[in-house]
């Protein structure tokens, strides 16, 4: 497009509002005079008609004059080239409009394209897995069938994990794989190398925690045990108060006990030296009675059983009566007399 094309749209869109310009340049005749319209016409030179063609749509010629007579240009002369000048201007709407669409239609289709190429792609790679999972099927078809038919031989074998070949001893297997799979055998060792790092350092990190787990175990413990001692000796001596306590209490009460006991010993010690001064005084007055009583005579005079007495009262029962009246007498100053 040349200089008075408008700007190409990046996308394809409706047909912009359109609108004649004006126009108030006056045509560069000298430039006009310079272009050879028979050789653009015979070698179609585009460029050139381009290079001109803003300058002969949007210049004005209703103000020139002829050179010689200077009379005004004629009316329909004038008039046949604004019409073309207005054709061309449309047509240069026209080809921006188609411009932007044919813009917009190369992005889409551009789009497309990539999009195209990684269906293409994607369909390669699943075309390629499909194939190799079906070898893989087969592959796994076939070791099943071999698995199959040693199982039932009833005879044990070492699979190789690399192919569908089984050996029935194990050194065959490891020479098959160094003779056939020794960069698969050296990508699986790095494999379990790299597992078996892996799971020491797995190893090493439960190690560090269970010793730090340890050691806060025995932290906990030793403070634990701290506390437990410290209540001990709190209550270790708080029983030896309240043993020292008891102890004084219990001295205390022996001491009362023992005052007590003293007090009441001496209180029956003085009631026993005075019951023994009464019993003695007892005794003395009885020996006393007992020896006056020797010295009496009795007016009663033979003394006899009471059988006898029972005998000679069913004999004569006034001499009975009359005898117990004189000893009632008889007894009585013998009572107040030892009283």
């Amino acid at each position: 497009a040349g200089p008075c094309m408008a700007a190409a749209a990046p996308s394809p869109g409706p047909l912009l509002p359109f609108q004649f310009r004006s126009r108030h340049e006056s045509p560069d005749w000298r430039r006009l005079s310079a272009v050879e319209v028979e050789r653009v016409s015979g070698e179609l030179d585009v460029a050139l008609l381009q290079e001109h063609l803003g300058h002969i749509t949007f210049c004005t010629a209703e103000r020139e004059r002829c050179p010689h007579c200077q009379a005004p240009a004629d009316p329909l002369l004038l008039k046949l080239v604004r019409l073309a000048q207005l054709s061309i201007e449309y047509l240069l709407h026209s080809q921006d409009y188609l411009s932007a669409q044919l813009h917009g239609l190369e992005e889409t289709l551009r789009g497309v394209t990539m999009e195209k190429d990684q269906l293409r792609k994607e369909a390669t790679r699943r075309t390629q897995e499909i194939k190799l999972l079906k070898e893989e099927c087969k592959r796994r078809k076939k070791m099943i069938s071999t698995q199959q038919t040693m199982l039932e031989a009833g005879a044990r074998y070492h699979q190789c994990q690399f192919c569908e070949k089984a050996f029935m001893n194990y050194s065959f297997l490891h020479s098959h794989i160094q003779r056939r799979h020794p960069e698969e055998s050296c990508i699986a060792e790095q494999k379990k190398k790299a597992q078996t790092d892996k799971l020491q350092d797995e190893i090493d990190k439960l190690k560090e925690q269970l010793q730090l787990t340890k050691s806060q175990l025995e932290a906990e413990q030793h403070a634990h045990m701290v506390k437990f001692s410290k209540e001990y000796e709190e209550h270790k001596s708080k029983e030896e108060e309240l043993l020292q306590s008891f102890h004084k209490w219990k001295q205390e009460e022996k001491e009362k006990l023992a005052d007590e006991i003293e007090k009441i010993k001496e209180m029956f010690m003085k009631e026993f030296k005075e019951l023994t001064s009464k019993n003695t005084d007892l005794e003395n007055q009885l020996l006393e009675l007992q020896k006056s009583n020797k010295h009496l005579k009795s007016n009663l005079g033979t003394l006899k059983d009471s059988h006898e007495f029972a005998e000679e009262r069913q004999q004569n029962p006034e001499d009975h009566y009359n005898m117990m009246q004189l000893l009632e007498k008889q007894v009585l100053p013998w009572h107040k007399q030892t009283v």
